[in-house]
């Protein structure tokens, strides 16, 4: 109970953050209706369905890797980093609580797009699959994020960096639009981006679009990006007396 109680003191304190910068939520909730506005307006109700379902792990992937990283960066130059060591909270606590500080973000980034996910006829097994996507995607994307900040020394790099990532992931690679649009060897080419293969499985999981890899492929490739970003990460995220 009290590891609970401290989670939520360290998710408190990034929500009063949001309090005072309410207008990052409110341009979360404008781009994804004017997204959901462009699809449907080109590309009729299956372009709609198709983006929303890619916004649901989208927004994760964002809180992850912009959110989470930044937010963490900024700790670590700052000192505050060093106010949450010497406190009573793990490392496990530090982290999920950063990660539940971001709820007004999961409730526009996340929550909306899949209450439009069921309103389009997606079945809610297939929803239920889509959110874990959604979560590996949040941690993937923070463990990337992570292992890059952390190794910032001039906190004005933080987001010059993190968003780039963010854009480089969601915009270029087959994401908001289906694999099968690229020719093939710009598939391969494709895969170089860790959202390609949580991409796939989202289009498997739904049935929005058609998927180019088998789920298989698609879990494995996942699986190794969360390898090369542990190993990455484990050698900058220190906590405690560790040197």
């Amino acid at each position: 109970m009290m590891a609970l109680w401290r989670m939520l003191g360290a998710a408190y304190a990034e929500l009063l953050l949001w309090r005072r910068q309410w207008m990052w939520i409110a341009q979360s909730l404008m781009a994804l209706l004017g997204f959901a506005v462009l699809s449907s307006a080109w590309g009729g109700l299956a372009a709609l369905r198709h983006m929303i379902v890619a916004s649901v792990f989208v927004g994760t992937w964002g809180i992850g890797i912009n959110f989470i990283g930044q937010i963490v960066g900024w700790d670590r130059l700052s000192k505050q980093y060093e106010f949450y060591v010497a406190s009573p909270l793990s490392l496990a606590e530090y982290y999920t609580g950063m990660v539940v500080g971001q709820l007004p973000f999961f409730a526009v980034d996340v929550a909306a797009p899949a209450a439009v996910v069921l309103l389009l006829g997606v079945p809610p097994t297939s929803l239920l699959a889509l959110l874990a996507i959604a979560l590996a995607a949040l941690a993937l994307g923070s463990f990337l994020s992570l292992a890059v900040v952390l190794r910032i020394r001039n906190p004005m790099n933080i987001s010059a960096v993190t968003n780039p990532l963010y854009t480089l992931a969601t915009i270029l690679p087959p994401v908001f639009y289906p694999m099968s649009a690229l020719p093939q060897p710009a598939r391969f080419l494709a895969l170089i981006s860790p959202t390609t293969p949580l991409a796939e499985l989202a289009r498997w999981a739904t049935g929005a679009a058609e998927a180019c890899l088998d789920p298989a492929t698609a879990l494995g490739l996942t699986a190794v990006w969360f390898l090369v970003s542990a190993v990455a990460l484990r050698g900058v995220l220190k906590w405690g007396l560790e040197n």
